[in-house]
């Protein structure tokens, strides 16, 4: 008789590689992982923090190279996890301002993946707050990190688009074919989302 699974596995490893944000001089990332109920780590860190880095290349990017590696358990696919992005400038004051928010799903076909993710912050309600904010040098953010990862409350908040952030994923999936699904392997290509 064989040995029939009692959950499948999800491995990722990959990096945080660089972000493009015009108005950012340097700039340091905070990361989570976002899940649902039914997901575990088995190992790896649920979050972390980047150097703080300082704008090179001749494309003006802000490079981390800072690895990412995580395993999950779960039986179900229902709050696949999502990768939640925080990026922070360090200003002249040694004040840490919000420069973008972004999220993505970890990508859900094993394999090679390069994704680009978009970032944004939020704006403040009204010009008065826009001008304190301003005069004090802390802009609007959000009060729960997970806040991006979730859809519930995202339709009344307005933001702005600050740049991208470029996110490699290595993925490998053991025994969802027990649960129902299909592990076919990804396109080995670089896809950028």
């Amino acid at each position: 008789m064989a040995d029939t699974a009692r959950h499948f596995t999800m491995m990722c490893t990959g990096q945080l590689e660089h972000a493009e944000i015009p108005t950012c001089d340097n700039a340091y990332c905070k990361y989570l992982l976002v899940h649902g109920d039914d997901w575990r780590i088995l190992d790896g860190l649920e979050d972390g923090i980047t150097q703080v880095t300082r704008k090179s290349g001749p494309d003006g990017s802000l490079v981390w190279n800072f690895p990412l590696d995580v395993t999950f358990k779960s039986t179900n696919a229902f709050g696949w996890p999502q990768l939640v992005l925080s990026v922070f400038e360090v200003d002249r004051l040694g004040r840490d301002i919000i420069k973008g928010y972004g999220s993505i799903h970890l990508p859900i076909a094993a394999g090679r993946h390069v994704r680009k993710v978009q970032l944004y912050r939020p704006l403040s309600a009204s010009l008065f707050q826009q001008f304190t904010s301003w005069l004090a040098g802390s802009p609007a953010e959000f009060t729960d990190a997970k806040f991006p990862a979730v859809g519930h409350g995202r339709e009344v908040t307005r933001v702005r688009s600050t740049g991208t952030a470029t996110v490699q994923f290595n993925v490998m999936i053991k025994d969802m074919a027990t649960f129902g699904y299909t592990e076919e392997a990804g396109p080995q290509s670089q896809h950028m989302y």
